[in-house]
C-alpha cells in the first residue's frame, strides 16, 4: 500500500472496525486532520490512523482529546471499554495489542526461555498451560483462551505469511508438561511449523 493511500474501513468486520469507521467519520466531518486530532496527547497521527482502521484500541487518554475537538460529547471515551473487550478475544489484556499486530507483521521473533511460544503450541499443550496459569477458570473460559491462542497460528496460512524466528530453551523440550504422547505431538508440530515457515 502506498504511503498516504486511503484505506476504506468495513465497519461490519468487528467492533474495533465499527468504532474506527465512526471515528474517521466524525473527524473528517469536523474538518480535522489526524495531526490536529491528536494535539494535546502523547500519541502520533499514525497511531490514530491505526485506531481508525481497527488495528489498535483507543486508550482513554487519547479518547479525551479526540472527543473534545469535534465535540462528540465523550462518545469515543465511553466506547473505549467495549472496544477493549472486543479486541481481547480470549487473550490476556497485556497481549491483546501484540496479537492484533501479528496479523500484519512481516517478521515475528520470539525468545522462549519458559514456555513454548503460542504460535508453536498444540491444543493439549495450550490447555495445560492455561490450566496451570488459571486453575480456577471455568471450562468455557479456559477453552476460550486455548482457542484464541491456537487461532493466532492462522497467520501462517495467509497469502503472505510473516517470517517467523523462535529460539527455544532446551529445557522446554525436556520438561514433560504433557504425557509422552502429548510431548511427541508437540515436537512433531513444532517441526512441521519450522518446515512450513522456514526459508
Amino acid at each position: 500500500m502506498a504511503r498516504g493511500q486511503r484505506v476504506e474501513i468495513d465497519g461490519s468486520e468487528s467492533v474495533p472496525s465499527f468504532y474506527g469507521k465512526e471515528l474517521r467519520f466524525q473527524r473528517e466531518g469536523a474538518g480535522l486532520t489526524l495531526e490536529q486530532s491528536v494535539e494535546g496527547s502523547f500519541y502520533g497521527a499514525t497511531y490514530l490512523s491505526e485506531i481508525e482502521r481497527g488495528q489498535r484500541r483507543m486508550p482513554p487518554d487519547l479518547a479525551r482529546p479526540v472527543d473534545r475537538v469535534p465535540k462528540t460529547d465523550g462518545c469515543f471515551e465511553r466506547g473505549c471499554e467495549d472496544v477493549r473487550k472486543a479486541r481481547k478475544g480470549g487473550h490476556a489484556e497485556y497481549f491483546a495489542d501484540a496479537a492484533e499486530m501479528e496479523k500484519s507483521a512481516l517478521t515475528i521473533e520470539d525468545w522462549a526461555p519458559l514456555l513454548v511460544p503460542g504460535l508453536l503450541q498444540t491444543e493439549a499443550y495450550a490447555r495445560a498451560i492455561v490450566r496451570a496459569t488459571v486453575p480456577r477458570a471455568s471450562d468455557a473460559h479456559a477453552q476460550k483462551n486455548v482457542t484464541a491462542g491456537l487461532g493466532r497460528a492462522s497467520i501462517f496460512k495467509g497469502e503472505d505469511p510473516p517470517a517467523f524466528w523462535a529460539i527455544l530453551d532446551e529445557s522446554l523440550i525436556r520438561r514433560a508438561v504433557l504425557p509422552p504422547e502429548g510431548m511427541a505431538e508437540l515436537l512433531e508440530h513444532i517441526a512441521s511449523v519450522v518446515k512450513e515457515t522456514g526459508p
